[in-house]
This record gives C-alpha cells, sequence and structure tokens, in this order.
C-alpha cells in the first residue's frame, strides 16, 4: 500500500520529455553507415525476366545492389508467432515474382540517401505482367495461382497452394440445428471490416553491424526481438548464436510491428559488405509496402 495513492516517477520519462536518444535511429553512432532504399515493383502481379544493374552500379558512391539472383533461396515466413510458425514459409529476401504494388525488386546501398535513389531511377527491370487477384473473395480456387512455387508448412494449417487458400479450420458444436429448430427469428447475414493501418509515428527501421565478438547485431523498431532473431537466422542461412537484434524504445506499434519487416535487409547488406548499414521506410512505404490487418467477411 505504499504505492498506491501515491505519484511514481516513470523511470524513462526524464529522458523521453528532454529528447534523450532513446529510438532506433538515435543509436546509429557509425558516421560511415551504409543507407539502404529498395526498389520496388510498379505491378501487382508480375515475374522479373531481367534485371540490369550494370549503369546503377557505375554511380559514384554505390556500394552494392542486390537482385533476387545474389540472395538465398531459402524460403521463410516473417509473422511473429512463436516456433513452430503456423504462418506458410512462402518468401525469400528477393524473389523473382512480384506480388503486389511496392514488393521489393533490388536492394540498393551507398553512402547517402541521394546516392541510393538515383543509382535506384538507373536500375533497367524487365517484367512479364501476370493477372493479379485483387478481390480475396474471388482468389479460391481461381485460375490465378498467387505462388507456383512449392511452400513449407510447419504442421498441417490448411493450407492449400492450388486454391490460393493460406490457411483452413472448421469446426461446429452440437446443436445447433435444434438451436435454429427452436428460435422465433433467424437472422442471416454478412458483414465486412475494413484493412486497417496502424500508422505509428516512427516508421520501420533497422540499423545493422557486427559488433566486437563478430556477431551481426541488428537494432531494430520491433515488438518481437526474439522472433525477428529467429527469422533471419533462417533467411540469411545463419545460426542464431551469430545473431543478436536490440529493441531499443519503439515510437509506436500497435500490433504493426508484431511482424519483421524491414530488418532482413540491413542484416542483409551488412553480412555481405562488412559495413554497418540502415534502412528507414518513408510514410508511404510504411503504408503501401508493410503488413496490415486484412479485411475480412463475416
Amino acid at each position: 500500500m505504499k504505492i498506491v495513492n501515491s505519484s511514481v516517477q516513470k523511470i524513462d520519462g526524464m529522458g523521453l520529455v528532454t529528447g534523450s536518444p532513446a529510438y532506433t535511429d538515435d543509436l546509429v553512432l557509425n558516421n560511415n553507415v551504409l543507407i539502404i532504399k529498395l526498389l520496388r515493383s510498379p505491378h501487382a502481379f508480375a515475374k522479373i525476366k531481367s534485371i540490369n544493374t550494370s549503369i546503377a552500379l557505375k554511380v559514384p558512391g554505390v556500394e552494392a545492389i542486390f537482385t533476387h539472383e545474389d540472395t538465398p533461396k531459402t524460403q521463410f515466413t516473417l509473422a511473429g508467432q512463436g516456433f513452430p510458425e503456423p504462418s506458410p514459409y512462402d518468401r525469400r529476401i528477393l524473389d523473382k515474382y512480384v506480388r503486389y504494388v511496392g514488393d521489393p525488386v533490388a536492394i540498393i546501398a551507398a553512402e547517402d540517401e541521394k546516392t541510393a535513389e538515383k543509382a535506384m531511377k538507373l536500375i533497367k527491370v524487365e517484367y512479364e505482367i501476370l493477372t493479379p487477384i485483387l478481390d480475396f473473395e474471388k482468389a479460391i480456387d481461381s485460375e490465378i495461382i498467387v505462388h507456383p512455387e512449392n511452400v513449407h508448412t510447419n504442421f498441417e494449417i490448411g493450407y492449400e497452394r492450388e486454391r490460393n487458400i493460406a490457411s483452413k479450420a472448421y469446426d461446429e458444436k452440437p446443436g445447433v440445428d435444434e438451436g435454429f429448430a427452436n428460435s422465433d427469428i433467424i437472422l442471416e447475414r454478412t458483414y465486412y471490416t475494413q484493412p486497417q493501418m496502424h500508422a505509428m509515428m516512427e516508421t520501420y527501421r533497422s540499423y545493422s553491424y557486427f559488433d566486437s565478438n563478430g556477431r551481426l547485431t541488428t537494432v531494430s523498431s520491433t515488438q518481437i526481438p526474439f522472433h525477428v532473431r529467429r527469422h533471419l537466422a533462417r533467411a540469411l542461412e545463419m545460426p542464431t548464436s551469430k545473431l543478436r537484434v536490440i529493441k531499443p524504445k519503439v515510437g509506436g506499434g500497435f500490433g504493426g510491428k508484431q511482424t519483421a519487416v524491414c530488418e532482413i535487409y540491413s542484416a542483409f547488406v551488412t553480412l555481405k559488405t562488412g559495413k554497418p548499414s540502415k534502412i528507414i521506410y518513408n510514410r508511404k512505404e510504411t503504408h503501401t509496402c508493410t503488413t496490415t490487418r486484412h479485411a475480412m467477411r463475416l
């Protein structure tokens, strides 16, 4: 009862109100950190036929450009559940298929943002444009298959790749027919919810570097540091003992940061170049190129 009805000072309150370094980008200590930008697909569904980065690589200040030909073929999920994840392992760091407007096509690492954006405009991509599925009610049993490749699941979740079903379950309680028979009024309605954007103040961002022990370390605005480490280990084909994920103060998440988002890109660039790197999603990328809460039909 010593605490009840008394004022207790928040431990981190003074640092927050005085603007002390607390968030992910505040903790970037290296002035020579590489800046990462992502070339994104303009198409909702397409297959990449060719990518030419030769001109972009000649831009002074460009450290590296990576495409799907440079990344591991291991498939993984970025979902934030504990292991074994029920979500299908249906994505790569970069894929030859793009499945939404904004899907990453190439990773550009340069000495500053202006250089990265200049190089990004010089990358030439040839697409085979495919017909997208834009209505989830028309997706099931469509002639268009979203994932033509085989996809791994850790256990039976009702996944049917050929039918575009990520997961399904069915459960019926006894007595339903009897309940209907005894009902004076039966209402049957269909309801729809809207997709929801989490719209946190601090957009998605991460910073990666090798520490003094040679561990690949990623500082991220995330709600799930241990899940992120597991996802990075699988995607990068590394043991978790060689990876560390640090979660500083998070400037809003609301569930949107309960999935990995951008950490894979900074970790991959640092792994390949040996240099510190960071990626910061702008507001448009945060709204259009990340996970939302799905619309539903009930």
